[in-house]
């Protein structure tokens, strides 16, 4: 593939993001790595060493999304050689607990960056995707990267669901207008890689600031679940090195969704267990079978 491609991708302090920037560095692309902790720090440093370019991004801060365009176009201006060949919005944050427990703040947040944030990115950058398509003949693409939770939301993870459910449905819209300039737009859901990840490392936090901006009714029916839905995902063994994601099947499918010619509108990578649960909640059962297979597949205490 030509070295000359510019990609753009959010999320790359660690896990998925980071893992997606090292892998397209790797294979000579320029790659924009947006890094919410900032370039100082190890991730970033590794990335800029693979001759990756890491760039201070806030999806949910209109300004530092700004910059971080603006960086991308200084780049291609100074290469004339260089297109501007995808957007990959791949930040994104995870609070576990019912909808209840959540607070507002939480609960915004989630939606400001799982989705609004995606779309604030994808504002920026597609009249330049447009005119890339127009004068280069490539066709430049925006790869979301979803969710399971999207498809099927679970029960504990409400607001994440309805981010990611949007997220997808944006997406499908977004695949039908951009079509006509030369553009594609398409979802990549990688599968369960939490284990690998740091999306699940303020969870403690979240589960005692939960528990707190709880009204002492709500404490009384809510409180031990909490504190025991907390003490279980706290201990719930994990690497949350930056490094950590080296699932080659979930890069493997990434590169086949951003390097081949005509993408497919959904790219979906699923362990047995996962494509096992998942097809049997696609189909017609009892709503109380639907209830005992989610519960099974969350494998959470007796929470839910």
């Amino acid at each position: 593939m030509s070295s000359t491609r510019v990609i753009a991708i959010t999320g790359c302090d660690s896990g998925l993001g980071w893992a997606l920037a090292a892998r397209t560095a790797r294979e000579g692309l320029i790659t924009v790595a947006g890094m919410y902790h900032g370039t100082e720090t190890n991730a970033a440093k590794e990335l800029a060493e693979l001759c990756a370019h890491p760039h201070a991004l806030d999806v949910t801060d209109p300004k530092s999304v700004t910059t971080f365009k603006e960086y991308v176009m200084k780049l291609l201006n100074a290469n004339p050689n260089y297109t501007l060949y995808a957007v990959v919005n791949n930040a994104g944050v995870m609070m576990v607990g019912d909808y209840e427990w959540q607070t507002s703040k939480m609960i915004e947040h989630t939606i400001q960056v799982n989705l609004l944030g995606a779309m604030s990115v994808v504002s920026a950058f597609l009249p330049d995707l447009r005119r890339e398509a127009l004068r280069s003949g490539t066709k430049p693409r925006i790869i979301n990267v979803a969710s399971h939770c999207g498809l099927q939301p679970l029960p504990g993870f409400a607001a994440y669901s309805a981010s990611k459910a949007g997220l997808l449905g944006w997406t499908k819209a977004l695949r039908h207008e951009t079509k006509p300039h030369g553009l594609t737009a398409l979802a990549f859901v990688p599968g369960g890689f939490v284990g690998t990840s740091n999306i699940m490392s303020n969870q403690s936090a979240y589960g005692t600031e939960m528990l707190e901006n709880l009204d002492e009714e709500q404490k009384s029916i809510h409180g031990k679940r909490i504190l025991t839905l907390n003490t279980y995902l706290g201990t719930a063994p994990r690497d949350c090195s930056y490094n950590s994601l080296r699932d080659e099947n979930i890069t493997e499918t990434f590169m086949k969704a951003l390097t081949i010619k005509n993408p497919k509108e959904l790219y979906i990578v699923e362990s047995w267990r996962y494509k096992f649960y998942y097809s049997l909640l696609k189909l017609p059962l009892p709503e109380s079978v639907h209830r005992w297979l989610l519960n099974k597949f969350l494998c959470f205490p007796d929470v839910y």
